[in-house]
């Protein structure tokens, strides 16, 4: 006889971004003379339209104040910093269901964070205010690659650097990753005395970073999602009479969530 099966491997039920200070510059130090007025300090404004009718889900944020000082020339310069981090609940729920609870967790993640500097970015000097915006995002990309670490996720690698044009007419500068987050294999029971294993593996996620300019602040913005699809198809012979086939295929659409994710970063303010 022949039985067939649908089944997944067990995706790793643990978060593969943790991004609640994704852009956060702790690292840098100064001193803390006189300043002029800041922009005024708030959580950045997200597209609620896209984030609702997408099934994006707020599960946190963090605010970090002051997140550095720094003295640029005659001025000290601080900075807060306000994230927010959605989850693709509607996805997440999908992967699930299609795996019979086998694979939960975290697959495609959004965050926003605004950077509010004492004072504000448009009253730097412009010698100094490109060097500021550079380091922000230098620590922002660091910060990123140390959550990615931090849950697991193994051989980060920036892929490539580009731009975009965001929805209020600024340049965003663009980082993009690759990276893969581990598996462990599954077994099976078939009979009392036989199993059915799948063996563990890698599975790929790419990311991406945008940092730009707006209204005095700094906004940064980015995400993580599955960089492909997962298709199996495993066949075993328990015994000589028996043979399982388990067919694996949940649909993933990386370039559709890089698109989303891409839309929701423009429409940051």
């Amino acid at each position: 006889m022949k039985g067939e099966e649908d089944a997944t491997h067990s995706i790793r039920r643990r978060t593969y971004l943790g991004l609640a200070a994704s852009a956060g510059v702790t690292g840098l130090a100064g001193c803390t003379s006189g300043s002029t007025a800041s922009a005024a300090r708030a959580p950045p404004e997200l597209p609620e339209e896209l984030l609702e009718s997408g099934g994006w889900e707020y599960i946190g944020g963090q605010t970090l104040d002051p997140a550095f000082e720094q003295s640029v020339g005659p001025v000290s310069v601080s900075a807060a910093f306000e994230t927010v981090v959605y989850e693709d609940t509607e996805l997440a729920a999908e992967i699930k269901q299609k795996t019979l609870g086998q694979a939960e967790g975290q697959f495609l993640l959004f965050f926003a964070t605004r950077v509010t500097l004492n004072p504000s970015l448009s009253n730097i000097p412009d010698a100094a205010r490109g060097a500021v915006v550079d380091q922000i995002e230098a620590q922002a990309r660091t910060q990123y690659k140390q959550q990615l670490e931090e849950v697991d996720v193994t051989n980060i690698e920036q892929s490539g650097t580009g731009s975009m044009t965001v929805e209020t007419g600024e340049s965003a500068r663009v980082t993009n990753y690759t990276a893969t987050v581990p598996f462990e294999s599954i077994t099976f029971p078939f009979t009392e005395e036989q199993e059915f294993v799948i063996e563990g593996d890698t599975v790929d996620v790419n990311g991406l970073l945008a940092v730009w300019e707006h209204d005095g602040t700094v906004l940064v913005a980015g995400g993580a999602y599955p960089g492909e699809n997962f298709e199996l198809n495993v066949t075993d012979e328990p015994t000589d009479a028996i043979e399982v086939a388990v067919d694996i295929d949940l649909g993933l659409t990386p370039d559709a969530y890089r698109e989303e994710l891409h839309e929701l970063i423009k429409a940051v303010e």
